[in-house]
């Protein structure tokens, strides 16, 4: 009985036990560099190639980080944590900031008398770009559930088959967009031309740079899969990117409607 006891007390000891990890101080600092890098340009007004370096070096110490503190949650034999509910806790909070983004696009164009503004260049917004963009990223959103499908059933080979092919759907959208910039830039339509170009370039950054955080997803699901670390009896983290990933597509049908489908129609009455 006293050895059951001694075991019980034992185990319910090495199962609360703390552990260290270097991998989120990594990861903190890599995220603290990161807005560094950008107020280094625009506020302190340092050389560009300075701001450049230094997000360069943060997202290399951010994704070292991550992905170390990644590898060591998976290197143990049961999964643990709270990473399904965090996920939903952190989409909430992402909800509300694109909701504020939304409603103040919103509240300018409602409240202005012509949108997009006059001084927008013809053939803004470009939506033919938009509906090629539509087309990667929903389709990208069917693909991620194949490869959850395959992880399900244990079909390894399929789910990092169907985890590229995701991949390089979220890739084309990143490289249209862009070329999209670049051509609405060339054209004078910049961030700072008129209102409808803030919003513009905010909401539609601010999404994409949310497609890289999922693509950075992947390629963590993709590498940990190619090493064990994931399979059918550890599917948290994969379960966890596919469904940030069809938030990232939903979010895309509401910029899309907001940002392009709605200014072209008014532009065209």
């Amino acid at each position: 009985m006293e050895n059951v006891m001694h075991g019980g007390t034992h185990d319910a000891h090495h199962q609360h036990e703390v552990e260290l990890s270097a991998m989120p101080l990594i990861a903190a600092v890599g995220s603290f560099l990161l807005p560094m890098a950008f107020m280094a340009t625009f506020s302190w007004g340092l050389p560009s190639v300075v701001g450049l370096v230094l997000a360069g070096v943060a997202v290399v110490i951010l994704m070292v980080g991550l992905f170390g503190w990644l590898n060591e949650v998976h290197a143990k034999k049961e999964e643990a944590g709270l990473s399904s509910m965090a996920i939903i806790v952190f989409i909430i909070s992402e909800v509300a900031l694109f909701g504020g983004l939304f409603g103040g696009y919103l509240y300018a164009m409602l409240f202005t008398e012509q949108w997009p503004p006059a001084s927008t260049p013809e053939g803004v917004p470009p939506l033919g770009l938009a509906v090629i963009m539509t087309v990667f990223l929903l389709s990208s959103s069917a693909t991620i559930h194949n490869a959850e499908d395959k992880l399900h059933h244990g079909d390894m080979g399929g789910f990092k088959g169907w985890i590229v092919f995701t991949m390089i759907l979220g890739g084309l959208f990143m490289a249209f967009m862009a070329y999209e910039w670049h051509e609405l830039m060339g054209e004078g339509f910049t961030i700072g031309l008129n209102e409808y170009g803030t919003f513009f370039y905010t909401i539609t950054g601010f999404h994409g740079s949310h497609v890289l955080v999922g693509l950075t997803m992947q390629l963590f699901c993709l590498i940990l899969a190619a090493g064990g670390k994931i399979g059918k009896h550890k599917q948290t983290l994969a379960k966890v990117t596919s469904l940030y990933w069809h938030f990232v597509d939903i979010v895309w049908l509401l910029v899309v409607s907001l940002i392009y489908v709605v200014p072209f129609l008014k532009a065209g009455q």
